[in-house]
Formats: structure tokens, sequence, C-alpha cells
């Protein structure tokens, strides 16, 4: 495959919020995220490696993506003393990464894994 026309990375994941200002509050102070753009009740964005996570005015839906954690058990204990719920950290057989699940104020059900080292580019 040539160097022109290839995929680099995903852009953007998206996720509705009933009420993003309290949403956006959520992923920047209990999940730790660095936010790139508040406008409040029309969009935030937040820059996660080199994906933007943006919350939309919208109602809560299923979208499947997770969270990269340089340390799962220690995020797992932040969000346990948050008192956010969330399942147990556990390792996956099949992936060989270790992670669990937490939801969001809205509804939404994002994965945390452990990184692996990326493929040099």
């Amino acid at each position: 495959m040539s160097a022109a026309g290839r995929i680099l990375a995903v852009g953007h994941v998206g996720l509705g919020a009933r009420d993003l200002d309290r949403l956006a509050t959520f992923y920047r102070e209990t999940i730790g995220l660095q936010q790139s753009v508040l406008r409040p009740g029309i969009v935030a964005i937040f820059e996660v490696g080199d994906t933007d996570v943006f919350l939309l005015p919208g109602e809560p839906a299923s979208a499947d993506f997770d969270l990269a954690a340089d340390d799962v058990d220690a995020f797992h204990r932040r969000l346990v003393d948050a008192g956010v719920a969330r399942d147990a950290p556990r390792d996956e057989r099949q992936s060989g990464h270790r992670g669990f699940a937490f939801t969001d104020p809205e509804g939404n059900r994002v994965r945390v894994v452990n990184a692996h080292a990326r493929l040099k580019r």
C-alpha cells in the first residue's frame, strides 16, 4: 500500500448527552480527560491521544470503544473513590487485555483497558 491515502487514526468518537454540561464535567473532572473545546449546551470535545471524544446533546446510545489506561487498577480505584458505577477489573483471555467497564452519568457504558505498545510508524 502506498504512503498516501492510508487511514492514520480514529478521528473522533461521539456520545449523546441529555445534560451536556454535567457530562462534560464528569469526563473532565472524574475521568480526567483533557478538554479542548466547550461550547455550553452545544458541544464538548476531549483530546485522547490522537482521537477526539465529543459530547453532543441527544440521547445516550451504544458506542463501542474503550479508553486505554497506563494502570487499569489504579484508574479503577479512582472511580471507586468517586462512586462511579463500574465492573470489577478482569483479565480478558481472548485479547490479553486487563479491563473493566463503567457507566457514565448519562448511562453510556465505556470500557477501560490496559494500553499496549503501538506499532512503529
